[in-house]
């Protein structure tokens, strides 16, 4: 187990501080990416090779898409109408994933309805680990056009009862059946939500959603689309005789997202990350030992300011 030490840059003296949650969901991404030593019993829905095994003995369930796509898959669903449609493809976008890695999922609307899915193949998704001292964590960009429309949606759970979210809303804002999360305004920036379980099944809270995780589900578990998203423009070439789909390309984008990351993890470090102490103290921010400002504390010395003044706060 690891032990958190809290030294008074004031008093000198040791001293436990506790912070209240905040409902700030949504922040960007660190420079660096996330920070896997922060996290513990990582249940992975979808994450690049590389932060698999940044998450190393850690993960308590992996269920991320197998190469071949054999035991579930992504999918962008483009076309009832046309099973050719039905497939994944690469909007051919640019940008490296936040760690600075080329792994990512880029997806666009090419029609109104038009939407990504993680669903399951051979194997039923089992979420049974998961309980609400996790956090949902999705990674997500902006890769579209500077006056499409911006606002996505997130759907997560079994089917009948899932979780369901919307960026670029205020944190408890109702759009139908979605539910804000906050804002991701810039185009071509990496943003976190980060959101607690706990948080989306508080029936007195902004959410209030009742998700079942105890039983396996074979059909779609994580679903990403537009709230009226701009389509983009776009061409079809000829079928591609090993998948039987249609390769299928962007002429001008509209809405864009790429995703890098969906997992839940619990804090490993306990009782620093949500803030404040004593009486009225109040944390305002928190940096590393060269001055620069950090979403949340990382392992080694991290200097808190406080409204009560400045402290450092050593996690091991």
């Amino acid at each position: 187990m690891k032990k958190n030490y809290f030294i008074s840059m004031l008093a000198g003296a040791l001293m436990m501080v506790s912070m209240p949650a905040s409902a700030q969901y949504i922040t960007e991404a660190p420079a660096g990416g996330f920070d896997f030593s922060k996290g513990k019993d990582y249940v992975v829905i979808y994450a690049p090779d590389a932060q698999v095994t940044a998450m190393g003995s850690n993960i308590l369930s992996n269920q991320n898409l197998d190469p071949a796509m054999v035991k579930n898959q992504f999918y962008y669903w483009t076309a009832q109408w046309d099973a050719t449609q039905f497939t994944l493809y690469d909007i051919e976008d640019s940008q490296k994933n936040s760690w600075g890695g080329d792994d990512k999922l880029d997806m666009t609307p090419l029609y109104d309805w038009g939407a990504g899915h993680f669903g399951a193949k051979s194997q039923a998704y089992d979420l049974s680990c998961i309980t609400e001292d996790h956090i949902l964590h999705i990674g997500f960009m902006n890769i579209g056009a500077e006056t499409a429309t911006k606002n996505f949606k997130f759907t997560f759970g079994p089917t009948g009862g899932e979780i369901k979210l919307v960026v670029n809303k205020d944190v408890g804002a109702m759009k139908g059946e979605l539910v804000g999360v906050g804002n991701a305004p810039a185009v071509n920036k990496w943003y976190y939500l980060d959101i607690p379980i706990k948080d989306l099944l508080d029936e007195d809270g902004d959410f209030g959603f009742e998700c079942d995780f105890s039983k396996p589900t074979g059909t779609i578990i994580f679903n990403v689309g537009f709230d009226g998203g701009t389509n983009s423009k776009w061409t079809a070439g000829a079928v591609d005789p090993d998948t039987g789909m249609k390769k299928i390309t962007i002429t001008e984008k509209g809405s864009a997202l790429a995703l890098d990351g969906v997992y839940l993890y619990k804090k490993s470090t306990s009782g620093i990350q949500n803030t404040v102490a004593s009486g009225n103290e109040e944390v305002q921010g928190i940096y590393d030992l060269t001055g620069r400002r950090v979403n949340d504390y990382r392992p080694g010395v991290n200097i808190v300011k406080t409204t009560k003044g400045v402290k450092k706060v050593i996690v091991k």
